[in-house]
């Protein structure tokens, strides 16, 4: 049965999280203020884990390894004094297979 799920983005750089495996990313926004995602996953299916790149605007985009790419999740505005406008990024490997936006080194 397939179920959506909720997970907070960390406000870092580079991080991990452990979701249904082959599960699909629906969103990335700001949810009282705190950046989440949400996923759809089968309930029956394991869990892996997938790597994320959180970049502000401004900030540089770099150290992305040779084998991998950035597939472009969404982006989020984080309302607080100043705001902040943050766009997430998901590690992929063999970008040459994906069809979707992606940023290569």
């Amino acid at each position: 049965m397939k179920t959506i799920y909720k997970h907070e983005v960390p406000l870092e750089g580079v991080f991990k999280l452990r979701l249904p495996k082959e599960a699909a990313i629906l969103s990335f926004q700001c949810q009282n203020g705190v950046p989440v995602i949400w996923v759809m996953g089968e309930t029956a299916h394991i869990e892996e884990e997938r790597s994320f790149r959180l970049f502000g605007t401004g900030h540089p985009i770099q150290n992305i390894p040779k084998d991998e790419g950035l597939h472009y999740i969404g982006t989020a505005q984080q309302s607080q004094m100043p705001p902040l406008v943050w766009h997430l990024f998901e590690e992929v490997k063999n970008v040459q297979e994906t069809k979707e936006p992606t940023l290569q080194k």
